[in-house]
C-alpha cells in the first residue's frame, strides 16, 4: 500500500518547544505551520509553552493539545519535573527545540524524544540528534532574522520551505472583546486607531521615555482625525493611565482599565488598530501577525532580529556604537538610542504609512538617523 499521510504518520507523537519570550513564539509561527504541514492529523502535534502563550496562540489551529510549561515560576524544578514525566507518559517520536539553551535540550534528553533538533549552540550538541549549526564568521554567529532561523529548524524536521508571513488569529470572543474594550473607552468605529504600544517585558531600555509618548500623541490628534490608544500591560498600567491624562483628549484612550490584561485582550486591542506604533516588543510582533502595518522603535535591539519582507513596517532607530546592546538596562546610562529617537521623527513616519507622506510602503523600511 502506497504512504498516505494517514499511513506514515498515524501514531506520530510532534512536539516543539517553543520560544520563551512571545515576540520570539510570533516569529515562530511559519515554522509551527511549516511543521503541522509536513505532520498532518492524525499526527499529533503538541505546542509546550509558557501559560500565557496558551492566548497567543487561540484562533489558530495547530497544536492537538498544549503543553503549559513555567520554568520561571516559583517552584522552576518542580515545573522541569511534570514537563520530564509527561514526556514519558507521552513518547514524543521528534522533538523540535526552539530555545537554543542547553537547559531546554537537557529536558528534551531526560524526556525520551526520540529525536531532538535544534541549533548546537550552549554546548549542548551532544544533546541532539538533528544538528543544525549557524553561520558563523570568524567564530562569531552571524546575526540573521528570527524568522529564518526558525524556518532553518524546520527544515531540519523535514519540512518543505514555507513563505514568512507571521500569523496570528483572533478568536470570536477576542474579537467581541475587542468591540466590548473600545465601546467602554467611547471610541468611534468610524474613526481609524493608532496603537502606541508602551511596553517592554525585557527591561526598561527598550521604552521610549514618557514625554515622548506624550508628545507624539498630541502630534497624532492635533493634526489627524485618527484616534490614540494606549496599550500596554499590567506592569504599565500607570504609565499608560499617565500618559492619557497628559495628553487629555478624547481621542487619547488607555486600555489598561479592563480587568485582566493577558494576551487575549492585547491581541483583541490590537485587532481593531489600523497602524501599530510602538518598540521592538511583543505587541509589535503580535500586530504584525495580524496584518497590521507597524512603525517599530529600535534601541537595545537592531532590525535585522525582526528584518520580514512579509511585513509592512517601518524600522527606526539612531546610529549609534553601542546599538543593539542587548542589555535589559542601559549599561552607559544615558539611553540614547532612544532619548534621541524624537516624537518628529517617529510622526513623519506615522504620515507615510496613513498615506499623507510618500505613500504605504509595500516593504519593509530602516531608517537610521
Amino acid at each position: 500500500m502506497p504512504n498516505t499521510p494517514e499511513t506514515t504518520f498515524a501514531g506520530r507523537h510532534v512536539a516543539l518547544l517553543l520560544p520563551n519570550w512571545v515576540g520570539d513564539a510570533v516569529m515562530a509561527t511559519p515554522a509551527i505551520r511549516a511543521i503541522r504541514k509536513r505532520y498532518p492529523r492524525p499526527a499529533k502535534l503538541t505546542g509546550i509553552m509558557r501559560p500565557k502563550m496558551v492566548e497567543l496562540f487561540a484562533g489558530c489551529d495547530w497544536f492537538d493539545e498544549n503543553w503549559p510549561w513555567d520554568p520561571r515560576g516559583r517552584l522552576p524544578l518542580l515545573a522541569d519535573l511534570k514537563l520530564v514525566l509527561r514526556m514519558r507518559a507521552c513518547p514524543i517520536d521528534l522533538l523540535v527545540l526552539f530555545p537554543n539553551s542547553l537547559h531546554s535540550a537537557l529536558l528534551g534528553f531526560l524526556g525520551g524524544a526520540r529525536e531532538r533538533v535544534g541549533f548546537v549552540r550552549d554546548c549542548r550538541g551532544w544533546l541532539l540528534t538533528r544538528k543544525v549549526y549557524p553561520h558563523r564568521l570568524g567564530g562569531r554567529i552571524v546575526p540573521r532574522p528570527m524568522v529564518e532561523s526558525y524556518l532553518q529548524l524546520a527544515e531540519a524536521a523535514g519540512c518543505p520551505p514555507e513563505p514568512l508571513d507571521l500569523q496570528l488569529r483572533c478568536t470570536a470572543e477576542e474579537e467581541r472583546l475587542g468591540e466590548k474594550i473600545f465601546q467602554s473607552i467611547g471610541f468611534s468605529g468610524a474613526d481609524p486607531t493608532v496603537g502606541l504600544v508602551y511596553a517592554g517585558a525585557q527591561g526598561p531600555a527598550r521604552r521610549p521615555p514618557v514625554e515622548h509618548y506624550i508628545e507624539l500623541a498630541r502630534m497624532i490628534v492635533f493634526s489627524t482625525h485618527w484616534q490614540v490608544l494606549l496599550v500596554a500591560g499590567p506592569d504599565e498600567r500607570e504609565v499608560a493611565v499617565r500618559i492619557c491624562q497628559a495628553v487629555s483628549h478624547p481621542r487619547v484612550k488607555t486600555m489598561v482599565h479592563w480587568p485582566s490584561l493577558g494576551l487575549s485582550v492585547a491581541k483583541a486591542c490590537l485587532a481593531r488598530c489600523q497602524v501599530v506604533i510602538s518598540p521592538d516588543s511583543g505587541p509589535r510582533h503580535v500586530a504584525a501577525a495580524l496584518g497590521k502595518p507597524v512603525i517599530t522603535l529600535y534601541g537595545p535591539t537592531t532590525p535585522i532580529w525582526g528584518a520580514n519582507p512579509t511585513v509592512k513596517s517601518i524600522d527606526l532607530f539612531v546610529e549609534l556604537p553601542c546599538l543593539g546592546c542587548l542589555k535589559p538596562v542601559c549599561p552607559y546610562g544615558h539611553h540614547r538610542c532612544m532619548r534621541e529617537l524624537k516624537p518628529e521623527r517617529v510622526f513623519q513616519a506615522f504620515c507615510t504609512l496613513i498615506g499623507q507622506g510618500r505613500g504605504m510602503p509595500s516593504e519593509q523600511k530602516t531608517i537610521a538617523a
